[in-house]
C-alpha cells in the first residue's frame, strides 16, 4: 500500500507537481491507518471500508457528491494540494481532519484530510503525562469558583495541569497577552505539549485526540471559520514554536483586536512558510453547556453566556471566511518565501482564473514560481503567491497600497528560471505615474471572472504608502 502511493506521488512530481519530504513523511504515515489506498478517477464511487482516497483532480459537484456518499464512515480522502478553492465543494461535504502548510520550492502546496465522520482518537496507548494542561484566570470570586471546577475536571481525570492566576499583568492588561506568555512560558518549562482550556470551561473527558495524532497544533473552528482560543493545543515542535511566537508579535503590535483573529493571521503567515501540521478539533471539543442534548461524547463544555466578545470580531470575521475550507483567501498568500538579498523589496505573483483550469495546471504554475524564485530571486527579498478565483480576488492583491511588485500571471504559464532576474521587466520608467499601468497595457476588469484571453499577464509596483506621522 505504501509502494502504491509513492507510486502515484512520484509519477506527480514527474509531471511537475510534488510535495515535501515533510509533507510525503506525513501522507505516507497516515495512510498506514487505513486498509488500501485509492486515487479517484474523478467519476466512481469509492465503497471500501477503511480506505484512504487521495484525490489529485477536482470533479464537477455531482460526482464529488456522488463520491462522498459512496465513501465508508472509516475511510478518509486527503487532497494534497488543499490551498486550491477548487476542492472547496468537497471540503464542505467532509469533517476538516488535518492540514498541513508549505515550506519553500520543494514544498509549495497545503496537504488537506478529512472524512465523513468527526475526527477520532486513533487507536493505541497513549501516557496522560505526556501533555501538560494549562488555563489562566483573572481576579474575582466567580472567576477563581471557575477555575477551582476546572482543576477538580483535571484532577478527578488524573490529568497534569497548571491552573494559574491572576497575575499583576491580568489584573491590568485588556489583551490576551498575558494568557500567551503564560502559554510559552509552560511551554519552555514543561518541556512538554501545551493543551490550553479557558478557565470557565469543563471538562468531561480526557482530551486526547491532539496528543494522538501527533500534530503541531491543534484547535476548533466555528462553521464560520473563526478559530476558537478557549481549547488549543501546542506540540513542542519547531512549527508551533513558530506559531506562538507569531501570535505573541502580533497581539503585541495589535492588541485591540480579537484574540481568535490574531490567532488566525499568525496561523496564515506560519502555514504560508513552515509545514504547519493543524488538527481542527471537533464539536466535541468545545461545545456549549446547558443544552438539552447528552453530554455524553462531549470532550470539553463552555458557558455560553459568559463568553467576552470583541466589539470587533463581526468585523473580521469576513478575514476567516476561508478557514471554513482549511485554506487561506486572496489576498493572503499560501506560499511565502524569502530571498537572499533584499535590493527591490517584497513581489507578490498573483495566479488568477484558477477555477477555470485543471488543479493539476494551477498546481504545475505554483511549482514553477517557486522554483523560478528559489533559482534566482532577482533581488527580491521576499515572494508570495496568491491564487484568484475572482475579479474580487485580484483586485484584493492590486488595491494594497504598500510599494512592492505584483506578477500577474495564470495557471496555463510557467515561469522560466530567469523570471525574477530579468531587469527589463522590472523598469521603473515603463510604469506610469498616476496609475497601475504595465508594459504600457492598464488593468481593466470585467463585471465576472477575468478572462483566460485577455492581456493582464505583467508586472506591476504598487503605488508607495504615504508618510505616516503620529
Amino acid at each position: 500500500m505504501i509502494d502504491a502511493v509513492d507510486r502515484i506521488l512520484k509519477e506527480r512530481e514527474a509531471a511537475g507537481i510534488w510535495l515535501g519530504s515533510i509533507q510525503r513523511h506525513r501522507l505516507l504515515q497516515l495512510i498506514q491507518r487505513y486498509r488500501e489506498t485509492v486515487l479517484w478517477d474523478g467519476a466512481s464511487g469509492v465503497t471500501e471500508p477503511g480506505a484512504s482516497i487521495v484525490v489529485l483532480n477536482s470533479a464537477t459537484a455531482p460526482r464529488m457528491e456522488m463520491l462522498v456518499r459512496s465513501l465508508h464512515e472509516n475511510s478518509i480522502v486527503i487532497i494534497p494540494f488543499g490551498e486550491n478553492p477548487a476542492f472547496d465543494f468537497l471540503k464542505s461535504k467532509l469533517h476538516a481532519y488535518g492540514s498541513m502548510g508549505s515550506q519553500g520550492p520543494t514544498a509549495p502546496h497545503h496537504i488537506w484530510w478529512g472524512g465523513v465522520k468527526p475526527l477520532s482518537v486513533p487507536t493505541g496507548f497513549h501516557r496522560k503525562e505526556e501533555t501538560l494542561f494549562a488555563s489562566l484566570f483573572r481576579s474575582g470570586f466567580i472567576n477563581e469558583e471557575k477555575a477551582a471546577k476546572l482543576r477538580m475536571d483535571l484532577d478527578r481525570l488524573g490529568l497534569d495541569h497548571m491552573v494559574e492566576g491572576p497575575s499583576p499583568e491580568i489584573l491590568v492588561e485588556t489583551s490576551s497577552l498575558p494568557k500567551i506568555d503564560f502559554i510559552i512560558r509552560q511551554w519552555e518549562r514543561s518541556n512538554r505539549p501545551i493543551f490550553w482550556i479557558d478557565p470557565d470551561a469543563r471538562v468531561c473527558r480526557h482530551p486526547l485526540l491532539p496528543q494522538s495524532i501527533g500534530c503541531d497544533f491543534a484547535v476548533h473552528r466555528h462553521s464560520s471559520g473563526e478559530m476558537e482560543t478557549g481549547v488549543m493545543f501546542f506540540h513542542q515542535t519547531e512549527a508551533a514554536r513558530a506559531l506562538l511566537d507569531m501570535w505573541q508579535g502580533l497581539t503585541r503590535d495589535h492588541a485591540n483586536l480579537p484574540e481568535s483573529f490574531l490567532l488566525d493571521q499568525a496561523w496564515i503567515l506560519v502555514a504560508s512558510q513552515r509545514q504547519l501540521e493543524t488538527a481542527w478539533l471537533p464539536d466535541t471539543y468545545w461545545h456549549p453547556a446547558g443544552l438539552a442534548a447528552s453530554h455524553r461524547n462531549d470532550v470539553v463544555l463552555y458557558d455560553p453566556v459568559s463568553r467576552p466578545q470583541s466589539p470587533l470580531e463581526y468585523f473580521t470575521l469576513p478575514f476567516q471566511q476561508a478557514r471554513r475550507f482549511g485554506r487561506h483567501q486572496a489576498p493572503e498568500p499560501h506560499l511565502i518565501m524569502r530571498g537572499v538579498d533584499g535590493t527591490r523589496g517584497p513581489i507578490t505573483v498573483l495566479v488568477r482564473d484558477v477555477l477555470d483550469a485543471d488543479t493539476q495546471s494551477v498546481g504545475s504554475a505554483v511549482e514553477a514560481v517557486a522554483q523560478a524564485y528559489a533559482s534566482n530571486a532577482g533581488g527580491f527579498s521576499q515572494m508570495e503567491v496568491v491564487l484568484c478565483a475572482w475579479n474580487e480576488d485580484v483586485e484584493a492583491v492590486l488595491k494594497i497600497e504598500d510599494d512592492t511588485w505584483v506578477l500577474v500571471t495564470d495557471p496555463s504559464e510557467r515561469l522560466q528560471p530567469d523570471a525574477f532576474s530579468r531587469k527589463d521587466a522590472f523598469d521603473t520608467v515603463r510604469i506610469a505615474s498616476g496609475g497601475r499601468q504595465v508594459s504600457r497595457m492598464k488593468y481593466q476588469f470585467s463585471s465576472g471572472r477575468l478572462k483566460r484571453g485577455a492581456k493582464y499577464r505583467g508586472f506591476l509596483k504598487r503605488p508607495a504608502l504615504p508618510a505616516h506621522s503620529e
